[in-house]
């Protein structure tokens, strides 16, 4: 193993390590997003600065401050939001990064020949990657399923008489989980003083699906507008129905090819860890001989090229 490899394992571990340690408590979030809500009162959006004042990501103030103007930090940390994901910042750096060290380890041993050795590194130190996006398109799609069913719940509210902050209120105690307490958030918000539109686009930015931006669009223009917000919420709610229904068939449509893709992503993998388990030392070759380099550089580009030809043609946008 290189001294470059060895430093490389030893700063990202060292780096994962301490910004496990340095993490904030839940106690200095809590008081970052309150301390946060009062600076907001005066604004008429809701943008990225906003995001910047409500997450805290180190007890350390030059770290703290970096990640804070780092996209992809906050995309991170808006994802896990959106994932209600038991993993902090801090730990899902940390935990990937041990995988990743840990794969790599085991890939330069197994497989010494450059760059490929790092590939079990690199599949492992996704693993959390994928638990996180998977557990947020689930909670996305089962928040798009109650939509409908919070939108006539919204418009009989206002039938009786609620306001539509009341109505808000009745939409977190009737739906469960996701939309319901992401509903309670906004009526908090808005009890709290924050403006109309500044917490509905809060929303809207929490979760950034199709449906939930046209619902705050319509609702934006109607209050700046004027017009018939009931009869409005009714329209929405049978589109968004018709569009739930159409999600699905194309997800039925759709389910062969996506299964496909996976089958052939995965199979070069599993067939090369059987050999390997049954005849040990069958595929040295590849990685001793140049031609052998070469064969597995091209099969990894084609998996990949193929992978993504897929994921796109099975893809429609409804």
């Amino acid at each position: 193993m290189s001294l470059i490899t060895i430093f490389i394992i030893l700063l990202v571990a060292v780096f994962a390590t301490v910004t496990y340690v340095i993490e904030p408590s839940e106690v200095d979030k809590k008081t970052n997003e309150r301390l946060a809500a009062f600076h907001r009162q005066d604004t008429e959006q809701f943008d990225e600065g906003i995001v910047k004042e409500q997450v805290s990501f180190s007890r350390i103030a030059l770290i703290d401050r970096y990640l804070r103007n780092n996209k992809l930090a906050l995309k991170l940390e808006l994802t896990l939001e959106q994932a209600k994901s038991p993993l902090t910042f801090g730990r899902f750096f940390f935990y990937s990064a041990v995988l990743m060290i840990v794969g790599g380890l085991i890939g330069k041993l197994s497989m010494p020949i450059g760059l490929v050795g790092w590939i079990p590194g690199m599949l492992l130190g996704t693993l959390p990657l994928l638990w996180i996006l998977r557990r947020r398109s689930g909670r996305l799609r089962k928040l798009n399923e109650q939509l409908p069913e919070a939108v006539d719940l919204m418009s009989r509210g206002l039938r009786t008489g609620y306001s539509l902050p009341a109505a808000f209120v009745m939409v977190a105690d009737e739906v469960d989980d996701p939309l319901g307490p992401e509903f309670r958030r906004t009526a908090d918000e808005l009890n709290y003083g924050l403006p109309f539109r500044e917490a509905l686009l809060g929303l809207a930015y929490r979760f950034p699906i199709p449906d939930m931006q046209l619902l705050v669009t319509s609702i934006l223009l109607q209050k700046e507008t004027g017009g018939n917000l009931v009869e409005l919420l009714d329209k929405i709610s049978a589109m968004l129905r018709a569009r739930i229904r159409l999600q699905q068939k194309v997800r039925v449509f759709t389910a062969q090819g996506r299964a496909t893709g996976a089958i052939l992503v995965a199979m070069p993998f599993v067939m090369f860890a059987a050999l390997n388990l049954v005849h040990r030392g069958y595929t040295d070759p590849l990685f001793q001989s140049d031609t052998g380099k070469k064969l597995v550089y091209g099969g990894l580009s084609a998996i990949t090229l193929g992978y993504l030809s897929i994921r796109r043609i099975v893809r429609i946008e409804v």
